[in-house]
């Protein structure tokens, strides 16, 4: 990698052991690139600066006296360390800022994630902010759904231990860290304040490799709301050992004890820096390991046993009866120990730092966690890796020799041993050029370097303002934007009507402002939907420029430098002209379908739409794949093409374009829109997997279909759901309904009240239906959709062909059945069947044989089995082009450095 003069880092580690060493380790790695280092650290546990003559050290206080620091729980420590270190911190930074010269300028702060207070200084002081997770990626996101799984599955005394966690599997109840201390509610706390402020930074470094938690690191950034790139980099320890950050002295007289041993026959025992138990679990550990008869080099800590000095804990007949064969110190040089050939396995309390050492030894492990994130970590490495017995009693002697025994003499631990040692070559190779933990690196220093640019410069904050259109389908991708670019650094404004207004207390970090729409009551835009947005733009053009103005002029401080709007409010245009103001479209739709809406007049010129149920099945010359059928048309149709010729030529006027797309879906569209558009265009979704639209649903989601789904088998059933402005007449439900029924397929149905006009809810479907799918079928008013799609019953999706349900399908690798009403739904459907062949497009066409044909196709049939392979290799794409690097990425960023280059803050 290429190494210069780089600017200086300020690290600021969290004093306990288990987190000095890889912070430490990481500041060798980063001066090694060129980068100057100071260290913040407090007096608790400061290392000793003369180990380490090339960085800075800076002492701040902590507060905590000597008696505390002895004394006290660890978490008790924390709680003080986090309430004492906030004002000590921010002085100490602020003052090596201002003492630094232009050859020595800070690019960053970075701090271990449990300071969450760093967070807030760091903004404070204009200074970026990047995260280092000491832990693995498996227990942060474990740490990260603590709270819906306290509430799930924590509300008893009686926790069902042996049950599993559905939502993270292979997690059991017992994995789940759990704090069962006079403050564990203080402490819960304190890890939501983490996960919270880790959000916020501009960057998350784990000491892990993707070859090892891959799937973990794609689901951190899918499930968790991560956007700021991620950097698994490690093992940091195979680049620069700890030695001389240990705060124990080591007896070296563990490797001359280890040189007299057979090879692979010694069972290595530690737990870590902090750990301590009582005398019973102290006693049926020491007889577990008498009882194994394997020889063993046990560490055991001064206050391993609470109260004790050393091994008056211990049983005089133990000592006695392994003086032989076993060799106990009050700490060793791990590293060195794991790679000692007389090491076979390695019994650990599952700490991060442990676990990783003994994957890149090739050493099998048992586990016994206490806390924590070892619990998640042990589950792992029995049930994932497969490189480890996870004690699940607790310790007890029998439990404990049994295991031993697996591991060291069994044909089993003969078995994790291989699989142990094909993972260390991969951590041998990641950190090879080229190598997973190579490339990281490259991107996390080529980020550090940019702190003149985008993705870390947080110092000027830019406000910008949003306009959605107020319908379900619009607020969802126009809200995750908005969340979007406010973690890239701006501020974010939102206009929104008084229809359908958004509940401000989901989003206390935008200001909004609701403007009068002009609507009555009783208006609702499921008769005519073009009428109906016909009239939003008239009636709001006043109130929204009325409202602009007023922002304008009040906000003299931070006004806002651009506005970003739905396409099909196109009066904005005009007002962002008059305020000198840059307008931005965020098209909700297809690239595809915009093509289509762009074409219409030239469509209408050649004939098309003339005669258009004679021309139906006839081909689109000028866009194919389409037919005639797919071209989209209106029943009002002289104001619905009015309309889309309107947003169509406003559109080409705006300063840029955004859509929620991405490249490797919808290249050669991309490129024909780019061919005859001079707007910028932007493709950077899909959005959802950024942030998912739950918060912003207008509809309450039932989640009983969720526990219905629970008890369904893997891949059987077929969601349906026809989006929230979708209506039919009772002969087409009746034909869903039956083509339903004659499938035999389980079914998950969305009927929305109002799916047929005029009714209340279920009175609108046939009695004998109901009677005769209530075995397999459950219907409620509304689902939580991108749950139910990514729940591992769901086989297929039955869709409206609505863009955000398209998207959330493919995100899944859930192969559809497209039913397309109106709009833009004609064109997704015909791509899905065509294009990407990932679904099944019925047309216009609601038959019940062709229905109950098309579910069994998907279901069941040999199609259907091709089109999910299909649409599992386009899932696969979804995850890389969000990764650092991948198109929406890099998108993304000239997004952000586009809207950058507007005005200036004043």
């Amino acid at each position: 990698m290429d190494q210069k003069n780089r600017c200086r880092l300020v690290l600021f580690p969290l004093p306990f052991q288990g987190h000095i060493n890889p912070m430490i380790q990481l500041a060798k790695i980063l001066h090694s690139e060129g980068f100057s280092i100071s260290i913040i650290h407090t007096r608790y546990n400061f290392p000793d600066p003369s180990n380490y003559p090339h960085f800075t050290f800076h002492l701040i206080s902590d507060g905590l006296s000597e008696a505390e620091a002895s004394k006290l729980a660890i978490l008790r420590v924390i709680k003080l360390l986090l309430t004492n270190c906030v004002e000590p911190f921010e002085q100490c930074l602020a003052q090596i800022l201002s003492s630094e010269d232009s050859d020595h300028r800070v690019g960053c702060v970075v701090t271990d994630a449990i300071w969450d207070f760093t967070q807030a200084a760091a903004d404070k002081l204009k200074i970026p902010r990047i995260v280092l997770r000491t832990s693995s990626v498996c227990s942060f996101i474990a740490f990260s759904a603590l709270p819906l799984l306290r509430q799930r599955y924590l509300t008893d005394k009686d926790y069902r231990m042996e049950a599993a966690v559905l939502e993270l599997p292979p997690i059991k109840v017992k994995d789940i860290p759990r704090i069962e201390t006079h403050n564990g509610e203080d402490m819960y706390r304190a890890i939501e304040n983490m996960v919270r402020e880790t959000k916020k930074a501009s960057g998350l470094i784990f000491n892990t490799f993707q070859e090892l938690e891959e799937p973990e690191l794609a689901k951190l950034q899918e499930q968790e709301q991560f956007l700021m790139p991620t950097f698994a980099i490690g093992p940091f320890h195979k680049r620069f050992s700890a030695a001389p950050t240990s705060l124990f002295t080591q007896d070296r007289s563990s490797i001359s004890w280890l040189d007299a041993r057979a090879p692979g026959s010694v069972l290595y025992v530690s737990f870590g820096s902090i750990a301590a138990m009582d005398q019973q679990k102290m006693h049926e550990m020491a007889w577990g390991l008498a009882d194994s008869m394997q020889p063993f080099l046990w560490v055991v800590r001064p206050g391993l046993a609470r109260g004790s000095e050393w091994l008056e804990m211990l049983p005089n007949e133990f000592l006695e009866a392994t003086r032989d064969r076993g060799h106990i110190v009050k700490w060793a040089p791990q590293q060195e120990v794991l790679s000692h050939p007389a090491v076979g396995g390695f019994w650990t309390h599952g700490g991060w730092n442990s676990t990783l050492e003994s994957i890149c030894e090739g050493v099998p492990m048992i586990c016994a966690p206490f806390f924590g994130d070892q619990m998640v970590n042990s589950r792992y490495v029995n049930d994932v890796w497969k490189i480890g017995v996870r004690l699940e009693k607790g310790l007890e002697r029998g439990e404990i020799r049994d295991a031993v025994r697996r591991l060291m003499v069994e044909r089993e631990g003969e078995e994790m041993r291989q699989r142990v040692k094909c993972l260390k070559e991969k951590a041998d190779l990641c950190l090879n050029a080229g190598g997973s933990s190579y490339q990281a690196l490259d991107a996390l220093l080529k980020v550090m370097d940019d702190t003149g640019k985008t993705i870390l410069k947080q110092k000027e904050r830019r406000r910008l303002l949003l306009f959605p259109v107020p319908l379900q389908g619009h607020i969802n991708p126009m809200i995750q934007l908005a969340q979007i670019l406010h973690l890239r650094g701006f501020d974010v404004s939102i206009i929104h009507t008084k229809y359908n207004s958004l509940n401000l207390s989901r989003y206390p970090q935008f200001t909004v402002h609701i403007i009068p729409d002009g609507l009555s009551e009783t208006e609702v835009p499921t008769s005519d939907v073009t009428l109906f947005l016909k009239r939003l733009n008239i009636n709001c053009a006043g109130p929204f420029h009325d409202c602009l103005a007023d922002l304008l002029s009040r906000d003299t401080e931070n006004p806002p430098v651009a506005m970003i709007t739905d396409s099909i409010w196109h009066f904005t245009q005009a007002a962002a002209d008059s305020f000198n103001l840059p307008r931005i479209v965020l098209r909700a739709t297809s690239v595809c379908s915009f093509l289509v809406f762009a074409a219409l007049p030239q469509l209408q010129e050649k004939g098309y739409l003339n005669n258009f149920d004679s021309k139906r099945e006839e081909f689109v010359v000028e866009l194919p794949p389409l037919k005639v059928t797919d071209i989209p048309v209106f029943e009002s149709s002289e104001n619905t093409y009015q309309l889309i010729q309107e947003i169509v030529e406003e559109t080409k006027k705006a300063s840029g374009l955004i859509f929620n797309t991405f490249q490797e879906l919808e290249r050669p569209e991309l490129f024909k829109l780019q061919e005859t558009s001079r707007v910028p265009t932007f493709s950077i979704g899909p959005f959802h997997k950024l942030f998912p639209a739950s918060s912003s649903s207008l509809l309450t989601q039932d989640r009983s279909s969720i526990t219905w789904l629970d008890a369904q088998a893997p891949k059987s059933v077929l969601y349906v759901s026809f989006g929230s402005l979708a209506t039919m007449d009772q002969r087409k439900i009746n034909e869903v309904a039956w083509g339903l029924a004659n499938s035999m397929q389980p079914f998950l149905w969305v009927v929305r009240p109002g799916l047929v006009r005029g009714s209340e809810w279920l009175e609108i479907l046939p009695n004998e239906f109901l009677a005769t799918t209530c075995d397999r079928g459950y219907i409620v008013k509304w689902a939580p959709q991108q749950e139910v799609l990514a729940h591992p019953a769901i086989g297929g999706f039955w869709t409206h062909g609505g863009w955000n349900s398209i998207l959330e399908s493919i995100c899944e690798g859930v192969a559809m059945i497209c039913s397309p009403l109106f709009g833009d739904q004609m064109v997704n459907s015909r791509y899905v069947s065509d294009v990407w062949r990932i679904g099944m497009n019925l047309e216009k066409e609601l038959e019940r044989g062709k229905i109950e044909n098309g579910i069994k196709k998907l279901m069941i049939g040999r199609e259907g089995e091709e089109i999910r392979q299909r649409i599992m290799c386009l899932k696969e794409r979804v995850d890389g082009c969000l990764g650092f690097g991948g198109s929406s990425y890099n998108s993304l960023n000239s997004l952000v450095s586009f809207v950058s280059s507007f005005g200036s803050p004043h």
